[in-house]
């Protein structure tokens, strides 16, 4: 697995990207170089990144409240079986990572 020295990478906006701001990262590098090399050269790298990472975290919390809404799950198995409430919340946050995997970090 390759490490990245993020504080180099452009004299613009600071990185503040997480998670998947970093997964954007090692796709452009390895997958569209010509947008990297574009987006780090205008300087505009960490500011991509951050939005893509703000953005996937609002995505990923709204399919995971659809999700819940979509199936009537509440609060209210959390507390009778707490066991099935982690299960299908882990769920439904897998199931959202992938969706925003496709359409945002791997586009």
């Amino acid at each position: 697995m390759n490490e990245f020295d993020f504080s180099v990478l452009t004299a613009g906006e600071p990185a503040q990207f997480g998670k998947y701001g970093s997964l954007r990262l090692r796709y452009l590098k390895e997958n569209k170089p010509a947008l990297y090399q574009a987006l780090l050269q205008g300087n505009f790298l960490n500011a991509h990144l951050n939005e893509i990472d703000r953005q996937a975290h609002e995505m990923v919390e709204q399919t995971v409240q659809q999700l819940i809404r979509n199936e009537r799950f509440d609060e209210s198995v959390k507390l009778s079986n707490p066991f099935l409430w982690v299960q299908k919340m882990n769920s439904f946050k897998d199931i959202a990572e992938e969706t925003i995997m496709r359409d945002l970090i791997y586009c």
